[in-house]
């Protein structure tokens, strides 16, 4: 029994390993109060801080080697292969109007900094896509302002926080990734 216990197996071993695996799924609450925010991943692109909501994120991955797509709209990057999926690489800056800053395609297949966000583009219609960002920050509970995003903001950004993040419109997103 005494090498059962030690080797990880018996009752003992499944109860400590069940034990781990409540409280791992318990969402930590910060002094006893619930949080009003979402829970968002912060990261930046070019110039821009975004905030994105955690229920539309697949997995983040450090951005993989690119293949180009001849033709393909300027905000494609090119296609890329996670976790056995092909799927389109998204320049987020310039689907969200944003810099000219933000890399060219063949500079994006030399530069293999930066991650891929891939996105839970759905099942059936939803073709798998990710984002290219250049660093992932944190993840943190963000309250939106209640003030819409200005028109020049683009029609992605739902509102512009306090630290001057632009918190995007998920759903209008990925409508637009699955076309």
């Amino acid at each position: 029994e005494l090498e059962a216990t030690f080797a990880g197996r018996g009752p003992w071993a499944d109860a400590v390993l069940a034990r781990r695996a409540e409280d791992l799924a318990e969402i930590p609450q910060l002094h006893g109060e619930e949080s009003a925010g979402i829970p968002m991943l912060v990261a930046r692109g070019a110039e821009t801080l975004y905030g994105l909501e955690l229920r539309h994120l697949g997995h983040i991955v450090p951005t993989p080697r690119l293949a180009r797509v001849p033709g393909a709209p300027p905000a494609v990057l090119g296609v890329i292969a996670v976790a056995g999926r092909v799927m389109r690489l998204f320049d987020l800056d310039r689907l969200c109007n944003g810099t000219s800053v933000s890399l060219s395609r063949a500079d994006a297949e030399t530069d293999p900094s930066g991650y891929a966000i891939v996105l839970r583009t759905g099942t059936g219609t939803g073709r798998p896509a990710a984002l290219r960002v250049r660093e992932v920050e944190r993840v943190a509970d963000i309250v939106p302002p209640r003030s819409a995003a200005p028109a020049e903001a683009g029609p992605l950004v739902r509102a512009i926080a306090a630290d001057r993040m632009a918190i995007l419109d998920m759903v209008a997103l990925l409508d637009l990734v699955k076309t």
